[in-house]
């Protein structure tokens, strides 16, 4: 199984406390089920120690996800020996991904995520989520946290002219959680073009990568440095002024239709 230098362990970590939470059931409860001291699974699940492959098994069981052991299992083991290209990644692409993905952000003390091409599930209105096919997860994502901070393009908010409705709900509910306060930042000619989010656990950071078909996890790199370089004059005014463009650009077009 993976060793503590890789951040999977601390995503499968966060996982199981998830599914435990969810399951209603304290450290101290699961311990006296399986036979097992609480310090133990407190260190499976902060990634400090992992799971061999019969206690995730047996921890899947007991929170009444079974079926989830098998792609944790393949998540903790990695690329097959031999695979060098993308040694440094931890690839989940099974059934279930998203939610998942989801779980780990739940855990998650902040998230810093940053797109040049879609809005973040964070900030999905059900309309917009459905346009882009999102997994829709048996749990979702967490309602924006006030420590949690989101970098679009500029492009991201334009796009979407086939669909000028469902862009002016999605604008206005941005427009809405940012007087609200939440740190939504837009940002003309981002770069490195994509998505990926920054996930900060308890003991780990880690950097998502990759779309809708999978997740790539991978320890915090030079990815993570252009979230720093985008918030460094991060300018909500500008940002409520791009918005607002945009939101007019839609109901434009929206009235010519």
């Amino acid at each position: 199984m993976t060793g503590t230098g890789h951040p999977v362990a601390h995503v499968i970590g966060a996982i199981l406390g998830d599914a435990r939470q969810h399951a209603r059931l304290t450290l101290g409860e699961a311990a006296r089920r399986l036979g097992t001291h609480a310090e133990r699974l407190g260190h499976i699940e902060s990634g400090r120690h992992p799971a061999t492959s019969a206690e995730l098994r047996r921890l899947c069981r007991l929170y009444g996800v079974a079926d989830e052991a098998p792609a944790l299992h393949r998540l903790a083991e990695g690329p097959p020996a031999g695979t060098h290209s993308r040694a440094a990644h931890r690839i989940d692409r099974e059934k279930g991904f998203a939610d998942r993905l989801a779980a780990v952000a739940r855990q998650c003390i902040r998230v810093r995520w940053m797109s040049t091409h879609l809005v973040p599930p964070p900030l999905h209105t059900p309309a917009y989520a459905a346009a882009v096919h999102q997994p829709s997860p048996t749990r979702p994502w967490p309602e924006l946290r006030g420590q949690d901070v989101i970098v679009l393009d500029e492009s991201v908010v334009r796009r979407g002219s086939a669909t000028p409705a469902l862009m002016c709900e999605q604008i206005s509910h941005l427009l809405t959680l940012q007087h609200q306060g939440a740190q939504i930042h837009v940002v003309p000619d981002l770069f490195p073009p994509g998505s990926y989010a920054e996930l900060t656990l308890d003991s780990a950071v880690t950097v998502v990568t990759g779309g809708f078909a999978d997740a790539v996890y991978q320890a915090t790199t030079a990815l993570a440095t252009h979230i720093d370089h985008a918030l460094d004059q991060p300018d909500t005014d500008r940002s409520r002024r791009l918005l607002t463009e945009a939101y007019a650009h839609h109901h434009s077009l929206r009235e010519i239709r």
